[in-house]
């Protein structure tokens, strides 16, 4: 054990201790945002009597929310480059619309093994690993909310979509990349 007394004429300087933790390199990332109602960008309901009728390209999750999947859509989303942020997990993004069944209520979230590349980007309050919506009132069957997800390069992800239930269900999106799914 060392002492350092002041004037004593030590010629070594002092040791730094680095932190334990590392800082996150993803500072702009929070856990969970909820989007409001209000940031909806359409309501409609289906043509026919059947109100689980969505746009074909929609893959529809427990009845609440509908997503526009790799298997679904059958091809990989768009990236476009983008520098709002400092951090290069944040550099690539995929226009991700999303449904919202009226009175509803789910969570969105980036799976474990993607929270250091990907995240979410509903709500006009930043990139997120959690995104909650709902409930929502409408006189229309659903609502249309657009969104964005982040990923550091081109990628097939997964996204879970946490339902009312506490059921999680998984969905692959090819971002700039294809799934195993795509012809």
């Amino acid at each position: 054990m060392a002492l350092l007394l002041p004037g004593c004429g030590l010629r070594e300087p002092p040791v730094t201790q680095q932190p334990s933790l590392t800082p996150s390199t993803r500072s702009a990332v929070v856990d969970r945002i909820d989007v409001p109602c209000e940031y909806t960008i359409t309501e409609f309901s289906p043509p026919g009597p059947d109100l689980n009728t969505v746009d074909p390209d929609f893959d529809i999750i427990g009845g609440v929310a509908a997503l526009r999947t790799s298997k679904t859509a059958g091809y990989s989303s768009q990236l476009t480059a983008r520098d709002f942020y400092d951090d290069p997990t944040l550099r690539l993004t995929a226009k991700t619309p999303l449904l919202v069944r009226r009175n509803a209520t789910f969570e969105l979230r980036v799976p474990g093994s993607f929270h250091d590349r990907v995240a979410l980007d509903y709500g006009r309050s930043g990139p997120s690993l959690r995104t909650t919506f709902g409930p929502c009132e409408s006189e229309t069957e659903w609502l249309l909310f657009t969104g964005y997800v982040w990923v550091a390069d081109p990628e097939c992800i997964t996204l879970e979509v946490v339902l009312p239930d506490s059921t999680v269900e998984a969905r692959e999106l090819g971002l700039g990349a294809p799934c195993h799914e795509e012809s």
